[in-house]
């Protein structure tokens, strides 16, 4: 098959899809480990959490948390393999379109603006002026391909709607492509625009309750304007996350991708490779520092000597959601994976999403992921319940919590606090 210009440098942009290997774009990357699965990485951590313990935790091995009988179907092992493997796929293919997508200028909130997108790689959805890429069509159509193959009784969720790919012949030409050359994919046009929209199936029709749930790029805006994104991947039974992986790009200090399974822990693991990597964050400096007495003036404030670093979604309600009192949430983009992958890391001691209607997708992998990082109390609602996903979206109360493994109790009420004014 004849591969598709990227647009107006014909002979670069093909030469992206030709490398196996795109450019590092500030991901971290071990050297000298082998493309493919993880398998028998998986089955050491597996002999591991048999054995009744998490390993790599840096506060030392704890109990693993029961899960009822049957739903560790061989202690997820097959599905954990798959669930990084297409993941670390679509890494690729993402940094294969990034290579040679032209970088449109920042700005805030989600919507873009019509010039900032690029014909036949990019455009702008219909209704909500928010961005999608073929990298977004891709990876979807990637990852249910393999999945289904894999696993062909679960269910399917993903955000993309595949009507704008037949409304755009370029658009589809060249995710049909990106799709076939990184997910080693014979699709044809049918079958990938087939498998694009397998995400939109209603979840009430499916013969079983797991449920696989995609964000291909949460932060699309982030993708596309050079700053940060991600790709999410979860499963969830009876509405509860039981695995949860998140790919990022641009990790620079941690490697690329977590994964956390229900109750037994969270693992990294290389953007290629065969094994989790023996990585544990560090404790960070804001976790030494006392916060007891709230800042009282923004105009001398300083993050991490004044106030704790923390994460807010949306941004607009910055002058509404206020736990340290005039301090101002960090300012990270983009999308709310980004944040929960930097509160489960330790970069900033809490997250709270301020919003009460929510799309599954973006939010039940990093769930799991600060819940399995060793949160602080796990991720809440406002009210103090879990959260729980039983369809493409799902209401809160008052909005979600998340907090680090370093996030100190004191803190943690105040981030309730805060939320809690929301509720509705």
């Amino acid at each position: 098959m004849a591969l598709l210009s990227f647009g107006s440098a014909p002979g670069a942009r093909a030469r992206a899809l030709q490398r196996s290997r795109p450019p590092d774009r500030g991901t971290s990357r071990p050297s000298g480990l082998p493309q493919g699965t993880i398998t028998t990485a998986v089955a050491a951590t597996v002999a591991a959490t048999t054995a009744g313990v998490v390993p790599g935790r840096g506060r030392g091995s704890r109990p693993a948390r029961p899960m009822r009988a049957g739903t560790m179907r061989s202690a997820l092992e097959e599905e954990v393999s798959a669930a990084v493997e297409v993941v670390q796929r679509s890494m690729r293919l993402v940094q294969a379109l990034a290579c040679d997508m032209e970088v449109a200028p920042a700005s805030s909130g989600k919507e873009m603006e019509a010039c900032d997108v690029t014909a036949g790689i990019s455009a702008i959805k219909p209704g909500d002026s928010t961005p999608v890429t073929a990298a977004d069509f891709a990876i979807q159509g990637l990852v249910f391909e393999a999945l289904q193959k894999q696993f062909p009784a679960d269910g399917f969720m993903g955000e993309e709607d595949a009507a704008e790919l037949r409304a755009d012949p370029d658009l589809c030409r060249l995710a049909l492509e990106l799709c076939s050359r990184f997910g080693n994919s014979t699709l044809t046009q049918e079958s990938f625009l087939a498998a694009v929209d397998a995400g939109l199936d209603p979840l009430q029709e499916k013969e079983n309750d797991r449920i696989w749930v995609l964000d291909p790029i949460d932060g699309t805006k982030g993708f596309m304007t050079g700053q940060g994104y991600m790709i999410g991947l979860s499963l969830l039974m009876d509405g509860e996350a039981i695995i949860g992986v998140m790919g990022n790009p641009n990790a620079v200090t941690t490697p690329p991708i977590m994964l956390a399974v229900k109750g037994r822990g969270l693992r990294w693991w290389p953007a290629e490779g065969t094994s989790p990597l023996p990585y544990e964050p560090s404790k960070p400096k804001w976790a030494a520092q006392d916060f007891r007495t709230l800042p009282s003036s923004a105009a001398t404030l300083q993050e991490g000597r004044d106030y704790p670093p923390w994460l807010l979604s949306p941004q607009s309600m910055r002058y509404a959601c206020r736990p340290f009192g005039d301090a101002p949430a960090s300012d990270l983009c983009c999308g709310s994976m980004v944040k929960y992958f930097a509160v489960a890391a330790g970069t900033h001691c809490g997250y709270v999403q301020y919003e009460e209607q929510l799309k599954t997708w973006d939010h039940a992998c990093g769930i799991l992921c600060v819940e399995e990082s060793g949160g602080a109390a796990c991720v809440t609602d406002a009210a103090g319940e879990p959260v729980r996903f039983f369809g493409r979206k799902f209401s809160v109360c008052g909005g979600i919590v998340s907090c680090s493994r370093w996030c100190r109790p004191e803190m943690r009420e105040l981030l309730l606090q805060a939320a809690a004014g929301n509720a509705s």
